[in-house]
């Protein structure tokens, strides 16, 4: 019978605390490669600066502390996915359609949009894929309130922000049993 608090030993005599540097070492290599071929391209995947990027990517994995587990529902990513592409194709095509319309038709201007989700990476999200859609950036959150500026203000960007919020919402479970965080005050 262990001791309580004593950790308890794993395969190879392996401790929880080494499995967990471990798959962050071995997760950050994961991801650093990854990103290096997707940036470099499949020809360049072995460069040697790739390789230092990668290493200097686990050892930064290493050297900072850990964040606690952001839990996610990974069966809602796919349509989370799938509403940022068609949001990107649909505001890129009305961002050009404007930018190339004689009458140039913008009426550029700040939106405000309560949030209801919580603060940490659901916010951080939220407000990251506002920036990155065509026509959108967030400029300001203060407290639950979103300052986002808009190139057409009498255009429906609260719909879409609604939605967004919406499914970025199902992304992350609220740490309140019962209780979504669309309705936290």
């Amino acid at each position: 019978m262990e001791a309580p608090g004593r950790a308890i030993p794993t395969i190879r005599g392996e401790s929880p605390r080494r499995r967990t540097r471990l798959a962050r070492a071995s997760g950050s290599a994961l991801v650093a490669a990854g990103l290096w071929w997707v940036l470099a391209g499949p020809e360049k995947a072995l460069h040697p600066l790739g390789g230092l990027a990668v290493v200097l990517a686990v050892a930064a994995s290493l050297a900072l502390p850990a964040g606690r587990s952001v839990g996610m529902r990974l069966a809602t990513l796919p349509g989370l996915a799938a509403f940022f592409l068609r949001a990107s194709v649909v505001g890129g095509v009305d961002v050009a359609w404007r930018a190339i319309h004689p009458r140039l038709p913008i009426r550029p201007g700040f939106v405000h949009y309560r949030c209801h989700l919580l603060h940490g990476p659901p916010l951080t999200l939220f407000m990251g894929i506002v920036s990155l859609l065509p026509g959108t950036l967030s400029v300001r959150l203060e407290g639950r309130l979103l300052t986002v500026h808009v190139l057409d203000r009498e255009s429906r960007s609260v719909d879409g922000l609604r939605e967004l919020e919406r499914r970025v919402a199902a992304l992350f479970p609220s740490p309140r049993s019962g209780q979504r965080p669309e309705e936290d005050a």
